[in-house]
């Protein structure tokens, strides 16, 4: 006898999961499209902001990262391109954090092992016949344009430049963000728990400067986002490779 779906979920990445799990726990019998699990890349440098809402949503389903991998974030500090600066602290709005700054490799394999212990979500390889279809996939869908749904995208000139670094100075659970003279947009986000000097970052530049910095040496690099950051974190090595995609409102 063919098994048969309740929802087949299009897309296995962290909202698919996600979603997977949640109706699984409602008795739903789900499908879950998506390639077969690999082992996480050394080189994925991606890192979510998520707010207490989403904390709370992702611990319900088990999905939620040990806290070396989830870093409450204490203070937010952003500095305009002058002098005027804005700063925003947890314990005087009464919260244990503004946010948490998590880890995607290890978000992605916490929802991972989840997925595999809840006998009602069934990866599959492509999709099948249910009542709903749920498309999960991102700003690259394939299912999208199969089913001819309107996307427009507005370009925003800008590309986003990602990477890890190690700062001679601890992040204190500090998220730091700056808006430079040449219009982009620096981000230094903390990583590795409470006492760590890893953070990740989000440098958003004029498309054009993107090439020269995925390209140029990590002195010049480093030294370019340690002027920009106005030396908050002190000397700044590289710890990951560095990616680009295009910033667009879709």
């Amino acid at each position: 006898m063919a098994q048969t779906f309740d929802v087949c979920i299009r897309g296995a990445g962290v909202v698919g999961r996600t979603l997977a799990l949640l109706l699984a726990r409602d008795r739903l019998r789900v499908a879950l499209v998506g390639p077969p699990e690999s082992a996480p890349s050394d080189g994925d440098v991606r890192a979510y902001a998520l707010n207490a809402a989403s904390r709370a949503l992702l611990e319900s389903v088990r999905g939620w990262p040990d806290a070396q991998h989830a870093t409450a974030v204490l203070q937010m500090q952003v500095h305009a391109d002058q002098d005027g600066q804005v700063r925003f602290d947890a314990a005087q709005q009464g919260h244990d954090a503004l946010a948490w700054i998590v880890d995607v490799p290890a978000l992605e394999a916490r929802l991972a092992d989840a997925v595999r212990f809840q006998p009602l979500v069934e990866p599959v390889a492509a999709p099948v016949d249910a009542a709903l279809t749920v498309v999960c996939e991102g700003r690259a869908s394939r299912t999208r344009a199969e089913f001819g749904a309107e996307f427009d995208i507005t370009p925003y000139a800008q590309h986003a430049i990602a990477t890890r670094l190690v700062c001679e100075r601890p992040h204190g659970q500090v998220a730091r963000q700056w808006f430079l003279p040449d219009g982009g947009i620096l981000a230094f986000l903390p990583l590795d728990g409470a006492q760590g000097r890893t953070v990740a970052v989000v440098w958003s530049v004029p498309q054009e400067q993107a090439p020269h910095w995925l390209q140029a040496d990590e002195g010049s690099f480093t030294q370019r986002l340690r002027e920009a950051s106005r030396d908050a974190l002190g000397a700044l090595q590289l710890a990951g490779p560095r990616a680009s995609w295009p910033l667009q409102q879709a």
